[in-house]
């Protein structure tokens, strides 16, 4: 298996990946926090929420666990997709 690092800030080049729109304005958006349920994932991301609560003002937080040991199924990345503009990661251990 072959891992590739993608900046999400710049259109990869010889990769058929494209990227998601990225919207003008984070304010307001719907905010997903993904925690992969190992030792301080879930602590973070309650800081990282705090921290950008003010400044972010989403219109609603939802939270996802997704097992330590597994990628997140498709079934819930299509969850996450339909239910959260903005999506944020926390992997503890």
């Amino acid at each position: 298996m072959k891992f590739v690092l993608v900046d999400p800030t710049q259109q990869p080049t010889g990769l058929a990946v494209t990227l998601a729109a990225r919207p003008a304005e984070l304010r307001g958006l719907r905010l997903g926090l993904m925690e992969n349920t190992k030792a301080n994932a879930a602590a973070l991301l309650e800081e990282v929420e705090a921290f950008l609560r003010d400044e972010l003002e989403p219109a609603i937080v939802n939270r996802y666990s997704v097992p330590g040991t597994l990628p997140a199924s498709d079934e819930v990345l299509d969850q996450i997709a339909a239910e959260c503009d903005l999506v944020i990661e926390a992997i503890g251990d």
